[in-house]
């Protein structure tokens, strides 16, 4: 029974690794973006960045999967908060056919980096309309701001959740409560793979969807401290340009070789998440109980 599982579990990874990547090469091939030619000249050539881009994306489904049950467990992710925590508190927003146990890795990261109050945001992505969405999303950005004492809230979003977390920054009222905001490979400008989703709002992200067109009107404030992350690899974002957000006043970074899913999981990436957030939402800015000690800490090291 177990073998037979198993043996399911790693097919279906082949299965969406295989069929996302020949869509993906495709269009590459029609048209290259610059950072694929780029990534291509530094890694080795195309059949290395192939490869690499392969196994991130079947290893990245083997851990969705496998880490789904973390989900469950509601204290890692809705926490009381640390009223002596010297970070501000981190809102995490996955990504469409995800929960919150997508982000187990940069929990846990964060947390060694000293970001005690950690919390992710939950929500149905099979019928969900992307701007209901995006104002319950800004809702619990006031709510979370509101219970840590009135602190910014450093936002990060994969994905479709990268798509509300610029939502959120388009709104006046939550974008007040916004500290610095970080997104990872998302569909600004929709995705071809799109037409495939299951559910009307995987659907909406067509390059002519209606959740496509709404992001088009999405500006956020320039001096907000922004951080846009995306692979030159990305097998669920096609073009690789719609990964791109041209708006002014956002950070641009790119990633090795990896899949969609396997930002989640790439330390290297995950790190250059946390050295932005460390160089623009270091501390809280109300002083804390422990922001001495965090102070103390940062000058030993």
């Amino acid at each position: 029974m177990f073998v037979t599982a198993l043996s399911i579990l790693l097919i279906l990874a082949a299965c969406i690794a295989g069929l996302t990547y020949a869509v993906y090469w495709h269009e590459a091939r029609r048209e290259p973006h610059p950072a694929l030619l780029e990534s291509m000249r530094c890694n080795g050539g195309l059949l290395r960045c192939a490869a690499m881009g392969f196994f991130s994306s079947f290893a990245s489904v083997l851990t969705v999967i496998l880490a789904n049950p973390l989900a469950l467990a509601r204290g890692l992710w809705r926490p009381a908060p640390d009223p002596g925590c010297a970070r501000p508190p981190v809102l995490l927003v996955h990504g469409l056919y995800h929960n919150a146990s997508a982000w187990w890795l940069y929990r846990l990261l964060l947390r060694r980096r000293g970001y005690v109050n950690v919390f992710a945001w939950d929500y149905d992505t099979l019928g969900g309309d992307f701007e209901d969405l995006a104002q319950r999303l800004s809702a619990a950005v006031r709510e979370l701001s509101a219970r840590c004492g009135g602190e910014r809230v450093v936002l990060v979003g994969h994905s479709l959740g990268g798509l509300l977390t610029r939502a959120v920054l388009a709104d006046p009222a939550a974008v007040a409560c916004v500290r610095a905001a970080v997104v990872l490979g998302v569909p600004n400008r929709g995705s071809v793979l799109a037409a495939l989703a299951v559910g009307s709002l995987g659907r909406s992200l067509r390059p002519d969807g209606r959740t496509t067109r709404c992001a088009d009107a999405l500006n956020a404030p320039l001096e907000l401290p922004k951080l846009n992350v995306y692979s030159p690899l990305d097998n669920m974002v096609v073009p690789t340009s719609s990964l791109e957000i041209p708006e002014p006043g956002w950070t641009q970074r790119r990633t090795a070789p990896i899949g969609h899913a396997g930002m989640l999981y790439h330390t290297p990436t995950a790190r250059m998440v946390l050295d932005f957030l460390e160089a623009h939402a270091g501390n809280c800015e109300r002083k804390r109980p422990g922001a001495a000690r965090l102070e103390e800490r940062d000058a030993m090291v």
